[in-house]
């Protein structure tokens, strides 16, 4: 049986290509419908779609320049890179939402996942040693990570929208398309057509942005299938940038031209939709052309790569030791249940995702701005504490505020609440001073300190601590909030100190993912609770409050 199975070959290249793009696919599949649900938008990162599909043709491309991946060795060396792999990125998909709460989604970690899966998926399928000749296509998936985009274009939209500007200003005055209206800072301008006036408005998302992070996602593949000189490649790449920046402002004024010359149809409901991608096409038209001026010139499919070709690492295996029916056979089912595990964690990730929008941007607002416990409860603002500044920054605020309840909720058992809703922009603060520093600093005796989970895939801490005074009940939780339209950090603490035990509405269970994480989590904490129902009833009204927001967002 096994001669026979050694005589049969190794399977076909192309097909555990296939298998390994349908094995990421399913496995991901949330996750790239989040990337897919913003192309809708006209946001700058709407083009991270691009990066699966692309890296998948990247493979291919990879594995016909490098035919030899197809006879390399499958060795036991392979299930254990495999399975450390496998390990980290199946980990932090299916426990990182519980452990970092909604950050796990506001940092996209999902999708820092990705490249670990399918470099398992390659070494199961094509060998350990595969991981060289493919290692661009995989690497090329930490694109599709929109953290990085998200820190640059934070710091740098700004500016880049006001150079635009100005160009298209000048632009506009040189061809006398339109005259800018004043203190506008050329965001707005009067195109005049056939005796009247159209007010044109110049958006971040025109300046062109959006066009140099698709252009940078297609252009840094392109540097692969370029040959020359990588300082030569890096120039045309930025060069490529220039005329991108170029060719959008172009395209600003040729349709403000169309709509002084043809209306304001012509221009912004048939040439504004389609100039875009037109112009970017026109550039990696033209970057294509001048490959020669920059002593480049296009790589082959078909060229294979000698130095690779001459060195051990693409030695051919034996037949038996290659990819035979039999050992691909074994390896499929190990990727396809991989696939599975990981889909089923991906697909839990709906939860964490509330409040925050595909790229992990929040659209919950602060609780300074909207300050509400939802029905039952009455929120009053007490006071803002002005000495946080030195411990959570200079634009850092602490207002306290005092919540009780009325209604039913007041029938279950009266009670005072203090919250404590702490903003700042800067998430290491909050991190450096947290709740459980806090006590310790101070001395307090602290008898529990359990992780819960408050729902909306928020992750809260509750902490019971004695003072010299008083017992005191506390249930926190921290998540970025939008405010001003910047991202800011905020921790909201609900504490009450009492000896009335209130009852609390019945808590809906978490899901078994989540309870198991947070069973490890508190396995070894403190839980010496003298006051249970008051504990509860806190974390029920953290439930409602997290609710309540996150359903307004």
């Amino acid at each position: 049986m096994r001669r026979g199975d050694d005589l049969a070959g190794p399977v076909p290249a192309g097909l555990r290509l296939a298998a390994a793009i349908a094995a990421v696919g399913l496995a991901y599949h949330f996750s790239f419908g989040t990337l897919a649900a913003s192309w809708r938008y006209d946001t700058p990162l709407a083009d991270l779609v691009l990066v699966p599909p692309i890296a998948a043709a990247l493979l291919y491309a990879a594995l016909r320049r490098h035919r030899f991946v197809a006879f390399l060795r499958l060795g036991r060396f392979d299930y254990v890179l495999a399975g450390v792999l496998l390990t980290l990125a199946l980990g932090l998909v299916a426990a990182g939402p519980t452990l970092w709460s909604k950050y796990f989604w506001a940092m996209r970690l999902d999708l820092l996942t990705l490249p670990l899966f399918a470099a398992a998926v390659v070494v199961l399928l094509f060998g350990s040693r595969a991981l060289i000749p493919l290692g661009f296509p995989v690497l090329f998936l930490l694109l599709a990570w929109p953290l990085p985009y998200d820190a640059v274009l934070e710091h740098a939209l700004s500016s880049f929208t006001q150079s635009t500007a100005w160009a298209v200003e000048h632009m506009a005055a040189l061809t006398q398309a339109a005259a800018p209206v004043g203190g506008s800072g050329g965001s707005r301008y009067v195109v005049s057509h056939a005796g009247g006036q159209i007010v044109v408005s110049v958006a971040s998302a025109c300046s062109g942005v959006n066009g140099l992070v698709g252009f940078g996602v297609v252009g840094l593949a392109a540097l692969w299938l370029v040959r020359g000189r990588i300082v030569r490649r890096l120039v045309w790449l930025l060069f490529g940038a220039c005329l991108v920046w170029a060719l959008n402002v172009v395209r600003i004024v040729v349709v403000l031209l169309t709509a002084r010359a043809l209306g304001e149809h012509a221009a912004f409901d048939l040439l504004h939709p389609i100039a875009g991608i037109l112009t970017l096409n026109v550039a990696f038209v033209v970057l294509v052309r001048l490959l020669p001026r920059f002593g480049l010139h296009r790589r082959h499919f078909d060229e294979h790569d000698l130095e690779l070709v001459d060195s051990p690492l693409a030695r051919t295996a034996p037949p038996a030791q290659q990819a035979t029916p039999g050992r691909f056979a074994v390896r499929f089912v190990v990727v396809a249940a991989a696939s599975f595990a990981v889909a089923l964690a991906d697909g839990q990730l709906g939860v964490a995702a509330k409040g925050l929008d595909e790229n992990g941007r929040p659209a919950v607002a602060a609780f300074v701005d909207r300050p509400s416990a939802g029905p039952g409860w009455r929120v009053r603002r007490l006071a803002r504490i002005g000495w946080a500044a030195p411990y959570y920054g200079a634009h850092s605020t602490w207002i306290r505020y005092r919540l009780r309840p009325t209604g039913a909720a007041a029938e279950r058992g009266r009670f005072t609440v203090w919250t404590d809703a702490v903003l700042s922009p800067d998430l290491g603060a909050l991190d450096a001073y947290s709740l459980a520093h806090c006590y310790a600093f101070h001395g307090f005796d602290v008898r529990t300190s359990l992780h819960v989970d408050l729902g909306h895939g928020v992750t809260g801490r509750v902490f019971v601590y004695e003072t010299k005074d008083a017992v005191w009940h506390a249930v926190a939780w921290e998540w970025p909030v939008l405010r001003r339209g910047k991202v800011e950090h905020e921790r909201v603490v609900l504490l009450a100190s009492t000896l009335s035990r209130p009852g609390a509405p019945a808590h809906a269970p978490s899901a078994w993912l989540r309870r198991h994480v947070l069973g490890y989590l508190n396995v070894r904490a403190p839980d010496e609770d003298p006051n249970r129902p008051l504990s509860r009833a806190l974390v029920a009204l953290a439930t409602q409050m997290v609710s309540v927001r996150v359903n307004r967002a």
